[in-house]
């Protein structure tokens, strides 16, 4: 493999970590805006009153998850480029 592709690769991987950082905090702004909104939907407002809790914690969770798999497949990159250059 090249030094450019293998510098390529590496730019790839810091991108997937601050994709992963990204989405972390965005899961968190999207969260807190799930738990304090307020909307009149007129059939579904009170199963939303009800469930406001459960879906900012999916959410969360989503965004957890989201995170977790992009930092994985940086890490995993990363470990792959250090491997190739021994």
């Amino acid at each position: 493999m090249s030094a450019q592709r293998r510098e390529q690769l590496r730019i790839l991987a810091r991108v997937l970590f601050g994709a992963a950082v990204a989405v972390l905090v965005l899961s968190v702004v999207g969260a807190i805006q799930i738990g304090t909104s307020e909307s009149d939907v007129v059939f579904f407002g009170d199963v939303q009153d009800e469930n406001r809790g459960v879906m900012t914690v999916g959410a969360l969770g989503a965004g957890v998850f989201a995170a977790g798999v992009l930092a994985a497949l940086g890490a995993i990159l990363a470990v792959l480029l250090d491997r190739e250059e021994r």
